[in-house]
């Protein structure tokens, strides 16, 4: 197997940083070895005299490059980061490590190069050397390190690369009701068609907004013998959501603009048919505090129907209304508190979740929220959306 030594280490510059802003790209002393994993820290200097705020993403697009070739790889975070960003006082540092896995095919000098990180590069080769002998200490070490076998998630990344686009969406939890007929779970995924570092995207930067998603709820009557599904909505979509918008408001660490178009149907026939769709517009506001990451987010969001079903539901609008009003408000590792609020000519509606992860009561051993739901809202299925469902639930979530 080959290896890589390091040969030179160049200083950069973090995208859009402030003045008095250093960084410091070093790869790992020792040897590397293609096909393994290789991981490079990153030094963020503060040189300044006021407090500086730096993106820290939770992925890097690595370029590798020789004289013939061009091999992309991906790069994650070693461990988990503060935050999607971070504050650097005066004269302060942050360190932050990536990970990725060294691609096969490269011979001779190649440079590594971090776009995100603006001119950042580490030149280094390759070499069928064998390296020098190694001490007792240093052998034993280095046996141990041949003895760790690569992930499943390490092999299926080198086969699925894409994989990286494929991400969280809405919550998604399963919860039990206070009465057992009203038990729900939920799944959500959304897909990012477009790489934001791929050159379209350097060309048309808001192509990398444009998303696929699926968020799939049911309703579980877990009460009755056979504990059927009373209902369930499909809810595939297309949208677009904008870059993160400066704004002047105090506190604000992001602003976007997301607008799509969202099929909702139950999946049955006959009288039990219903169907939905709508285009929909929805601003988000965010505001985090980095030191004691307390965060709130407001999102309001209006729809108007497109195609609904006048056969089977074509008073939808009347319990539903035409927008939700999002208000999510909590610390990043402790409970957080959503909302939902709606009105219709028939009435509101209101959702609250309460979360809060169970590695704080377990000692980082279960990667879980416990879950609080209260509901007493119009149309909450699609089957039952003229009736009012008030119902309390308690379960577990992944994604809150």
């Amino acid at each position: 197997m080959k290896t890589i030594t390091a040969l030179l280490i160049l200083l950069s510059a973090m995208p859009a940083a402030a003045v008095g802003v250093e960084t410091l790209i070093a790869p790992m002393a020792e040897p590397l070895q293609t096909g393994q994993k290789t991981t490079i820290g990153i030094y963020i200097h503060n040189t300044g005299k006021v407090n500086v705020v730096v993106d820290l993403p939770d992925r890097l697009t690595c370029l590798i490059k020789s004289e013939t070739k061009t091999s992309k790889v991906a790069a994650y975070p070693e461990t988990s980061l503060p935050g999607s960003s971070a504050t650097i006082v005066p004269m302060g540092f942050l360190k932050v490590r990536y990970v990725f896995l060294v691609p096969d095919g490269f011979d001779g000098p190649v440079r590594l190069e971090i776009p995100a990180f603006e001119s950042a590069s580490v030149l280094v080769a390759l070499s069928d050397a064998p390296p020098p002998p190694a001490s007792k200490e240093t052998a034993k070490t280095s046996e141990k390190e041949s003895e760790k076998l690569p992930t499943l998630d390490d092999i299926q990344m080198l086969y699925q690369p894409y994989l990286v686009n494929l991400g969280a969406y809405n919550p998604m939890y399963f919860l039990v009701g206070a009465n057992p007929e009203n038990s729900k779970f939920q799944v959500s995924f959304k897909y990012r068609f477009f790489n934001p570092e791929s050159t379209l995207a350097e060309r048309l930067p808001w192509i990398s907004g444009l998303h696929f998603a699926y968020t799939q709820t049911s309703y579980w009557d877990l009460k009755s013998d056979s504990q059927p599904f009373e209902d369930t909505s499909y809810k595939p979509e297309f949208f677009l959501v904008s870059p993160n918008i400066k704004t002047p408001i105090p506190g604000n660490r992001g602003f976007f603009l997301q607008g799509g178009f969202q099929h909702e149907s139950n999946g049955r026939g006959g009288d039990l048919s219903r169907s939905t769709n709508f285009l929909y517009l929805k601003p988000m506001l965010i505001f985090y505090d980095p030191k004691s990451k307390f965060g709130l987010y407001a999102a309001p969001k209006v729809w108007a129907y497109v195609a609904n079903s006048d056969d089977t539901n074509p008073d939808l609008s009347d319990y539903r209304g035409y927008f939700d009003f999002e208000l999510k408000f909590g610390k990043a590792d402790s409970f957080v508190l959503n909302s939902h609020l709606g009105w219709a000519k028939e009435g509101g509606s209101l959702q609250l979740d309460l979360t809060y992860p169970l590695d704080r009561l377990f000692s980082s051993n279960f990667d879980l929220y416990i879950q609080a739901q209260y509901v007493n809202a119009l149309a909450e299925s699609l089957l039952d959306y003229s009736q009012r469902t008030r119902a309390f639930r308690l379960g577990f979530a992944i994604v809150r």
